[in-house]
């Protein structure tokens, strides 16, 4: 099976081109973050893995790879990591060695996600893949709607509030454990409404208000006949604690360092603020949910998505929310207080894929999931306890252990030699790495089922079956139009604050005497100059928008006036295909990525930038030099994944613990920590102890800013 004769994926050259390729996207991903720059990353490998596959059929896929598999990694773009990273270098034992396993913990949730979406593509029939988008526009209209309508919503429910989703999110009315809640409560609703949709003329539908209107009245009583009972404060009090610790002293002081009542706790902002409400909305979720569970279908693949967002829910509730109760403690059941606990919903999304995969003959999904996560755990903390052992060499930490103190002679000579080796961006080296072992994880996940599943006959005149070109057209638009704007956009702001202000903003004067800075606005060319007009303008971004707006359109018209009649410009091939999607797409976020550092740029993003673009330029060579038009994948279909899949559960675990031990023992051999009270707690977080970070650092109602 690992023959590279017999299965090209198994080449070294071809598990190196995927790990570049994902690195390349892991560092652009760094500079843009969160969920839209992991799954440009995502995507880009998983065009790479069909690309080298050697599989006809799966380069006959590429749009639905590069679809699918960004998909899959913007999941875990939502976890924390920042200080969970921090945990592993804080000194305290205990903080230590659980930082190293929460940190395979989230490299393992990340990687396991990416590779489902990414081998889901490569496993289902094409008649599911084609069906399931049906069920996915109607999420990603419910999800476009949620975008258009939180922050009015928030501003509504608490008029006078002045919050962002970035340093005062934890004052929105809608605030929730800093987690994607809403995201998916609309999954779930966009998953309902295509249900309804899909079984129109069906009488059952008529039952749909019944159950809503029956839940929410009984939602209603039951919180009053508590309330008439005096039960209503004692059942809030058992189920509330606070994101905080009220016993916490301030070493200052010698009193308690933080008033209880500004604590946040484990409900939603809005519970505090309207709980007279709590009782009917509940119900009327409960009556609703009773609903689908009699009556839904979820068919065309729609199912998925109730797994996902249904698992992303109960394991948010039954982890944070309600579990934490029991271990108030120490902070809750809780990976970073006090900051997001979206790993929660993480891991019930990877439950869920993984259970409705294994239900749904797609076992192999689960396989390469699992695969995919051992390889990316061991992955971001490997790579992280690497870092930790290049920056020991001239460590300043370290000389402070030893008692060689600043201002002496050594100390002075030591970290004079090893002050630029100590000063480069090594945050880029631990994000580019860890991109690269993630790549790594595709190119083995995939090389695993390669030779182990059949090959599909996806011709397009099979009869009974539906073509599905449209979702070819719809998946290249999203990535090559939809996935590039969702990321560039965000370099307008960058250029917004660091080029000129005078041509980038405006100054505003409020009636109440003050100003404010708002963006600039620039009028259209010759039309918008002349006399009397001074409405034709738009800010920088929205000028961003209108010309992306244009670019799609074009494409759109090119991608139609294809499908009628092939444009010589576009191979007939699906190797040439794959191959233009694939330096496109790279090429326009690289180029957007040297863009955004460029009016910050300095020295230190060498080891960014540089890295980068030397990367993509070798990564260009290889797409094009590496896959084949011919190759030969010897195929023996597997008929117990169990037994496989029962051993990677054991590897699995086995990693976690024994690469957390090895990684824990080996820092601190070379560090050479002090006893936790001489432990510099200002600079690093701790998970543990009296001066835990959610006891030291909690978030507080009235505090400007999100920690």
């Amino acid at each position: 099976m690992f023959s590279t004769k017999l299965n090209p994926l198994w080449r070294v050259s071809s598990i190196f081109l995927v790990g570049i390729s994902l690195s390349i996207g892991w560092g652009i991903r760094g500079n843009f973050g969160h969920e839209y720059g992991a799954e440009f990353a995502g995507c880009l490998a998983a065009i790479t893995a069909a690309l080298l596959s050697g599989r006809e059929d799966w380069r006959n896929r590429i749009p639905y790879f590069a679809f699918f598999g960004a998909l899959g990694w913007g999941f875990g773009a939502s976890q924390s990591y920042m200080q969970v990273l921090s945990y592993t270098e804080s000194g305290h034992t205990v903080t230590q060695w659980y930082g190293y396993m929460a940190v395979f913990f989230i490299g393992f949730m990340w990687a396991a996600l990416g590779a489902a979406g990414t081998a889901f593509a490569a496993v289902a029939p094409r008649e599911r893949i084609v069906n399931i988008f049906k069920p996915f526009l109607f999420i990603l209209g419910a999800s476009i709607t949620l975008s258009l309508i939180e922050d009015p919503v928030a501003h509504w429910m608490q008029t006078g509030t002045q919050f962002d989703s970035t340093w005062s999110r934890h004052k929105n009315p809608l605030y929730w454990f800093d987690a994607y809640y809403l995201h998916a409560f609309f999954a779930l609703l966009g998953s309902g409404i295509y249900d309804l949709y899909e079984r129109h003329g069906k009488r059952d539908r008529l039952y749909l208000p019944l159950f809503a209107t029956g839940g929410a009245l009984a939602g209603w009583l039951i919180q009053a006949l508590l309330r008439a009972a005096g039960l209503e404060n004692r059942l809030a009090s058992a189920l509330t604690y606070p994101q905080g610790d009220p016993t916490f002293i301030n070493p200052a002081t010698g009193k308690p360092a933080f008033d209880p009542s500004n604590f946040l706790n484990n409900w939603p902002q809005w519970f505090g603020d309207f709980p007279q409400h709590i009782g009917w909305l509940v119900g009327l979720v409960v009556g609703i949910t009773a609903y689908f569970v009699l009556f839904g279908k979820f068919r065309n693949g729609s199912s998925l998505f109730v797994y996902m967002a249904g698992g992303w829910l109960v394991s948010f509730l039954a982890l944070p929310v309600l579990g934490g109760i029991f271990f108030a403690d120490y902070g809750g059941i809780r990976m970073t207080p006090p900051r997001s606990d979206d790993w929660s919903g993480i891991l019930g999304v990877f439950i869920g894929t993984s259970i409705w995969m294994w239900r749904n003959k797609l076992k192999p999904v689960a396989v390469a999931s699992l695969i995919g996560g051992i390889i990316g755990g061991l992955g971001f903390s490997g790579i992280q306890w690497i870092k930790h052992l290049m920056l020991s060499f001239g460590s300043p930490r370290i000389l402070g252990y030893k008692g060689i103190l600043p201002g002496s002679e050594e100390y002075i000579r030591i970290t004079s030699a090893w002050g630029r080796w100590q000063g480069q961006n090594w945050h880029s080296f631990l994000e580019q790495s860890y991109g690269f072992v993630n790549g790594i994880a595709i190119a083995v996940a995939l090389a695993f089922i390669a030779s182990r599943i059949k090959i599909h006959n996806d011709d397009e005149k099979l009869a009974g079956q539906p073509t599905g070109r449209w979702t070819r057209a719809f998946s290249v638009l999203m990535i090559l139009m939809g996935l590039t704007y969702l990321n560039m956009v965000k370099n307008v702001d960058v250029w917004s604050s660091q080029l000129n202000q005078s041509i980038w903003t405006q100054t505003i004067a409020n009636t109440d005497g003050t100003t404010q800075i708002a963006p600039a606005v620039w009028d259209f060319p010759y039309i918008g100059r002349l006399p009397g007009i001074d409405f034709l303008n738009m800010t920088p971004e929205n000028w961003f928008t209108f010309t992306w707006i244009l670019l799609t359109v074009a494409t759109i018209i090119i991608v139609i006036r294809h499908y009628k009649t092939p444009l010589s410009i576009i191979p007939k091939n699906s190797l040439g295909k794959g191959q233009i999607i694939f330096l496109i797409l790279l090429w326009i976020m690289v180029v957007a990525n040297f863009e955004r550092a460029l009016t910050g740029w300095g020295p230190s993003r060498l080891l960014t930038e540089w890295v980068i673009f030397l990367n993509a330029i070798i990564a260009t060579v290889l797409v094009l030099l590496l896959p084949r038009d011919q190759e030969t994948v010897i195929i023996i279909e597997e008929e117990h994944y169990r037994p496989i899949y029962k051993r990677l559960w054991i590897k699995a675990v086995l990693a976690m613990v024994l690469s957390s031990v090895l990684f824990l023992v080996t820092n601190r051999m070379i560090y050479h920590y002090p006893e936790y009270d001489k432990l510099n707690h200002s600079q690093q977080h701790t998970r543990f102890g009296p001066d835990a970070s959610w006891r030291t650092k909690p978030n507080l109602k009235n505090a400007e800013e999100h920690r």
